[in-house]
């Protein structure tokens, strides 16, 4: 299930940096930059892991309340995001390396959130 994870995450991802990097080349302030480019990555995830990953439905009945709690944990995903750029800024790291590092910690952390809390293992 990971490896499928893995696949719907990189297809978003690529939406979510695409989007973070347009932005801050046009002088975006990388906190928001982040923010829209991860909310747009995670609708797509949102829709391609449903259909593809987690097909054993959610903890939730309705739709919307599933969306919700996704998006709780997406919520704390772009803070951990932001902080992990940020501090990595403070060494010296570009944001788009700080943002890279991130996105591999961040997947980890939203992959056992939305097995554990909001679908069905």
């Amino acid at each position: 299930m990971i490896g499928k994870f893995f696949i719907v995450g990189a297809i978003s991802t690529a939406v979510d940096y695409i989007i973070y990097s347009i932005l801050v080349y046009l002088g975006v302030a990388y906190y928001i930059a982040i923010v829209i480019g991860y909310m747009t990555g995670l609708v797509v995830n949102f829709i391609l892991a449903r259909k593809k990953v987690f097909t054993k439905g959610s903890r939730f009945e309705k739709l919307h309340h599933e969306f919700l709690a996704v998006f709780g944990v997406s919520i704390l995903a772009v803070g951990l995001n932001i902080l992990i750029v940020w501090f990595l800024a403070k060494f010296g790291i570009d944001y788009y390396s700080g943002r890279a590092v991130a996105l591999v910690v961040v997947f980890f952390f939203n992959y056992y959130a939305r097995k554990g809390f909001i679908y069905v293992a």
